[in-house]
Protein backbone atom coordinates (compact mmCIF):
# COMPACT_ATOMS: atom_id res chain seq x y z
CA UNK A 1 0.00 0.00 0.00
CA UNK A 2 2.76 2.43 0.92
CA UNK A 3 4.47 1.63 -2.41
CA UNK A 4 1.30 2.61 -4.30
CA UNK A 5 1.12 5.89 -2.38
CA UNK A 6 4.83 6.56 -2.96
CA UNK A 7 4.51 5.87 -6.70
CA UNK A 8 1.44 8.10 -6.93
CA UNK A 9 3.23 10.92 -5.08
CA UNK A 10 6.39 10.63 -7.19
CA UNK A 11 4.33 10.77 -10.41
CA UNK A 12 2.84 14.16 -9.44
CA UNK A 13 4.21 17.47 -10.69
CA UNK A 14 5.78 19.73 -8.07
CA UNK A 15 2.73 22.06 -8.10
CA UNK A 16 0.36 19.16 -7.44
CA UNK A 17 2.61 17.88 -4.65
CA UNK A 18 2.43 21.29 -2.96
CA UNK A 19 -1.37 21.57 -3.30
CA UNK A 20 -1.99 17.96 -2.27
CA UNK A 21 0.45 18.30 0.64
CA UNK A 22 -1.35 21.38 1.95
CA UNK A 23 -4.76 19.75 1.43
CA UNK A 24 -3.81 16.51 3.18
CA UNK A 25 -2.22 18.23 6.19
CA UNK A 26 -5.22 20.60 6.53
CA UNK A 27 -7.63 17.65 6.28
CA UNK A 28 -5.78 15.79 9.03
CA UNK A 29 -5.81 18.93 11.22
CA UNK A 30 -9.54 19.31 10.62
CA UNK A 31 -10.17 15.70 11.62
CA UNK A 32 -8.12 16.16 14.79
CA UNK A 33 -10.09 19.32 15.64
CA UNK A 34 -13.39 17.53 15.05
CA UNK A 35 -12.28 14.59 17.21
CA UNK A 36 -11.19 16.88 20.05
CA UNK A 37 -14.39 18.94 19.80
CA UNK A 38 -16.80 16.01 19.68
CA UNK A 39 -15.16 13.49 21.99
CA UNK A 40 -12.96 15.51 24.31
CA UNK A 41 -14.99 18.71 24.68
CA UNK A 42 -12.03 20.89 23.75
CA UNK A 43 -13.71 23.05 21.11
CA UNK A 44 -13.03 26.33 22.90
CA UNK A 45 -9.29 25.65 23.21
CA UNK A 46 -8.73 26.34 19.50
CA UNK A 47 -9.46 30.03 19.54
CA UNK A 48 -6.93 32.51 18.29
CA UNK A 49 -3.41 32.67 16.97
CA UNK A 50 -3.21 36.37 16.37
CA UNK A 51 -5.75 39.09 15.92
CA UNK A 52 -8.49 39.02 18.54
CA UNK A 53 -11.93 40.51 18.49
CA UNK A 54 -12.60 41.85 21.96
CA UNK A 55 -16.29 41.00 22.31
CA UNK A 56 -15.99 37.21 22.20
CA UNK A 57 -12.34 36.27 21.86
CA UNK A 58 -13.16 34.83 18.46
CA UNK A 59 -10.96 35.89 15.56
CA UNK A 60 -11.08 35.40 11.81
CA UNK A 61 -7.53 34.06 12.19
CA UNK A 62 -8.50 31.30 14.61
CA UNK A 63 -7.04 27.82 14.26
CA UNK A 64 -10.35 26.71 12.71
CA UNK A 65 -10.29 29.60 10.25
CA UNK A 66 -6.69 29.01 9.20
CA UNK A 67 -7.36 25.28 8.83
CA UNK A 68 -10.41 26.04 6.66
CA UNK A 69 -8.31 28.39 4.51
CA UNK A 70 -5.63 25.79 3.86
CA UNK A 71 -8.23 23.07 3.31
CA UNK A 72 -9.97 25.15 0.63
CA UNK A 73 -6.68 26.39 -0.81
CA UNK A 74 -5.09 22.94 -1.11
CA UNK A 75 -8.01 21.00 -2.52
CA UNK A 76 -9.08 23.79 -4.89
CA UNK A 77 -5.53 24.18 -6.19
CA UNK A 78 -5.13 20.46 -6.73
CA UNK A 79 -8.48 20.13 -8.50
CA UNK A 80 -7.75 23.19 -10.65
CA UNK A 81 -4.35 21.91 -11.76
CA UNK A 82 -5.81 18.42 -12.42
CA UNK A 83 -8.57 19.91 -14.57
CA UNK A 84 -6.03 21.69 -16.79
CA UNK A 85 -6.08 25.22 -15.39
CA UNK A 86 -2.71 26.97 -15.36
CA UNK A 87 -0.67 27.54 -12.20
CA UNK A 88 -1.48 31.25 -11.70
CA UNK A 89 -5.26 30.88 -12.24
CA UNK A 90 -5.20 27.84 -9.93
CA UNK A 91 -3.40 29.80 -7.21
CA UNK A 92 -5.86 32.71 -7.60
CA UNK A 93 -8.88 30.41 -7.45
CA UNK A 94 -7.40 28.52 -4.48
CA UNK A 95 -6.82 31.81 -2.62
CA UNK A 96 -10.40 32.89 -3.28
CA UNK A 97 -11.91 29.60 -2.08
CA UNK A 98 -9.61 29.44 0.95
CA UNK A 99 -10.48 32.99 1.97
CA UNK A 100 -14.19 32.32 1.48
CA UNK A 101 -14.03 29.18 3.66
CA UNK A 102 -12.12 31.05 6.37
CA UNK A 103 -14.78 33.77 6.36
CA UNK A 104 -17.63 31.21 6.44
CA UNK A 105 -16.06 29.46 9.46
CA UNK A 106 -15.66 32.83 11.20
CA UNK A 107 -19.32 33.74 10.61
CA UNK A 108 -20.51 30.30 11.75
CA UNK A 109 -18.44 30.43 14.94
CA UNK A 110 -19.70 33.94 15.73
CA UNK A 111 -23.27 32.69 15.22
CA UNK A 112 -22.68 29.72 17.53
CA UNK A 113 -21.21 31.99 20.20
CA UNK A 114 -24.27 34.24 20.00
CA UNK A 115 -26.51 31.23 20.59
CA UNK A 116 -24.75 30.36 23.81
CA UNK A 117 -26.23 31.71 27.00
CA UNK A 118 -25.27 31.44 30.60
CA UNK A 119 -28.51 29.64 31.41
CA UNK A 120 -29.03 31.84 34.47
CA UNK A 121 -32.59 33.10 34.69
CA UNK A 122 -32.90 36.55 36.28
CA UNK A 123 -36.46 36.94 37.59
CA UNK A 124 -35.96 40.72 37.83
CA UNK A 125 -36.33 40.72 34.03
CA UNK A 126 -40.00 39.80 34.53
CA UNK A 127 -40.83 43.17 36.10
CA UNK A 128 -43.02 45.12 33.67
CA UNK A 129 -44.00 41.96 31.75
CA UNK A 130 -47.53 40.70 31.20
CA UNK A 131 -48.35 37.36 32.77
CA UNK A 132 -51.22 34.91 33.09
CA UNK A 133 -52.33 33.46 36.42
CA UNK A 134 -51.61 29.72 36.37
CA UNK A 135 -52.61 28.74 39.93
CA UNK A 136 -55.05 30.92 41.90
CA UNK A 137 -53.23 33.71 43.72
CA UNK A 138 -54.69 34.17 47.21
CA UNK A 139 -55.54 37.71 48.43
CA UNK A 140 -53.26 39.98 50.50
CA UNK A 141 -49.95 38.31 49.74
CA UNK A 142 -51.08 34.81 50.56
CA UNK A 143 -48.68 32.23 49.20
CA UNK A 144 -49.35 29.39 46.80
CA UNK A 145 -50.21 31.30 43.65
CA UNK A 146 -48.34 30.94 40.37
CA UNK A 147 -48.12 32.82 37.08
CA UNK A 148 -46.75 32.06 33.63
CA UNK A 149 -44.66 34.78 32.00
CA UNK A 150 -41.84 35.24 29.52
CA UNK A 151 -38.43 35.81 31.08
CA UNK A 152 -35.40 36.12 28.79
CA UNK A 153 -37.28 34.48 25.95
CA UNK A 154 -38.51 31.51 28.01
CA UNK A 155 -42.00 30.75 29.24
CA UNK A 156 -41.57 30.41 33.00
CA UNK A 157 -43.91 29.39 35.81
CA UNK A 158 -43.11 31.47 38.89
CA UNK A 159 -44.42 31.90 42.42
CA UNK A 160 -46.63 34.98 42.64
CA UNK A 161 -48.18 37.18 45.31
CA UNK A 162 -50.63 40.07 45.09
CA UNK A 163 -51.78 42.90 47.37
CA UNK A 164 -55.49 43.13 46.51
CA UNK A 165 -58.24 41.64 48.67
CA UNK A 166 -59.74 39.41 45.94
CA UNK A 167 -58.15 36.15 44.76
CA UNK A 168 -56.91 36.05 41.16
CA UNK A 169 -58.30 33.07 39.23
CA UNK A 170 -56.37 31.05 36.61
CA UNK A 171 -56.38 32.71 33.20
CA UNK A 172 -56.45 36.25 34.63
CA UNK A 173 -54.07 38.65 32.89
CA UNK A 174 -51.73 40.47 35.28
CA UNK A 175 -48.69 42.75 35.23
CA UNK A 176 -45.51 41.87 37.15
CA UNK A 177 -44.64 44.90 39.29
CA UNK A 178 -41.91 43.69 41.64
CA UNK A 179 -39.57 40.81 42.46
CA UNK A 180 -39.01 39.68 46.05
CA UNK A 181 -36.56 37.05 47.13
CA UNK A 182 -34.86 35.10 44.40
CA UNK A 183 -37.86 34.11 42.30
CA UNK A 184 -41.16 35.35 43.75
CA UNK A 185 -43.04 38.00 41.80
CA UNK A 186 -45.62 40.57 42.93
CA UNK A 187 -48.42 41.10 40.39
CA UNK A 188 -51.31 43.50 39.86
CA UNK A 189 -54.42 43.01 37.78
CA UNK A 190 -54.52 44.90 34.53
CA UNK A 191 -56.64 48.01 34.73
CA UNK A 192 -59.72 47.65 32.50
Amino acid sequence: MSEIITNWWDALDFELQVFYGIAIVASICLLIQLFLSLFMGMDHDFDSVGVHEHSSGMSIFSIRGVTAFFLGFGWTGAISIKSGLGLLPSIFLALMVGTALMFVIYVLMKSFLRLQSSGTLDYANAVGQLATVYVTIPPTQGSGGQIETMIQGRLVTAEALQKSSEPLKPGTKVMVVEKIGSSTLIVETLKQ
